[in-house]
């Protein structure tokens, strides 16, 4: 017993798949890319990462862009310990998109060094 189709029917079914190929590249792109930007992300944070507060001193996050720090110190005028924070939302999304930039091009530089490495 054999399945027949007609030539249009095998024509839809081959354009069907290769629409659904190309749908789960287009996401695992968008993955890669999404965990790709998170990494450098952590990496930047981590390595730009100050925490001087047991000094009386701040504590900073971010790069380029510091969009958190909190710090505390004696006041002179209240004669007490004063201590504050602050976080700046713009800031951390200039940093993610600052990841994303640096990811893409690190991903462009290894590419075309790959591509001559196997030339």
């Amino acid at each position: 017993m054999s399945i027949r189709c007609n030539q249009n029917e095998l024509l839809y079914l081959s354009m069907y798949a290769k629409s659904e190929q190309r749908k789960t590249q287009i996401v695992l792109g968008l993955l890669k890319g999404l965990v790709g930007t998170i990494c450098v992300f952590a990496v930047l944070t981590a390595c730009f990462y100050h925490n001087e507060l047991y000094v009386d001193g701040n504590l900073t996050v971010g790069f380029p862009w510091i969009f958190y720090w909190e710090g505390s110190g004696y006041s002179l005028d209240l004669n007490e310990q004063v201590g504050y924070q602050e976080f700046e939302p713009l800031k951390l999304i200039g940093n993610i998109f600052f990841a994303a930039t640096l990811y893409l091009l690190i991903l462009w530089i290894y590419r075309f060094f790959s591509g001559k490495l196997k030339k």
